[in-house]
């Protein structure tokens, strides 16, 4: 009997943990065009789960007048349609000081990474950006550390993307 109040526990406390992450109003769609419509919480999906390669040929960043930062992922894909991207997910973990890019595909890496870290030097909303290395086959997670002036508030932020070329674009204010 005791066994099973346990086993019941711990199924209800993973059930319950689960269902908080995929609350529907944490999901949001990235879109082909900018909407302006920031979020603090939660994660932008995205993609073509039937994409299962594709090359990162850059990681780009600008600064606007408003002070806002746009991050631009450069994707190619393998594939027969070079208009498909892998599906991905953009998250934000304020909480964690970071935000992660997880994009389910095997990439490739086509892009300058000394280039691309000194961009991000110059950033006033990120510290680092981390390609981690790939622990599972067909996942692969980029890491975006936020500087401490921008993890002392909660960011707002906007994902969409856009196609001929593939590119997942992030806005933060």
């Amino acid at each position: 009997m005791k066994r099973r109040y346990v086993l019941l526990s711990v199924f209800l406390a993973t059930t319950s943990a689960s269902a908080a992450v995929i609350r529907p109003s944490m999901r949001h769609e990235a879109g082909g065009q900018q909407t302006r419509r920031y979020v603090t919480e939660g994660f932008f999906v995205g993609g073509e789960r039937t994409v299962t390669a594709a090359k990162l040929t850059d990681i780009r960043r600008a600064k606007s007048g408003d002070g806002s930062e746009r991050v631009v992922f450069d994707l190619s894909s393998i594939a027969d349609d070079k208009e498909a991207m892998p599906y991905f997910q953009v998250q934000a973990a304020p909480e964690e000081g970071r935000f992660i890019v997880s994009i389910w595909a095997n990439v490739a890496y086509d892009f300058e990474p000394a280039r691309v870290s000194k961009m991000f030097a110059k950033s006033g909303h990120f510290k680092r950006l981390n390609v981690l290395p790939r622990v599972e086959e067909g996942l692969t997670i980029i890491e975006l550390t936020l500087a401490d002036s921008a993890s002392k508030k909660k960011p707002k932020f906007e994902v969409f993307r856009l196609s001929g070329p593939s590119r997942i674009i992030m806005d933060i204010l």
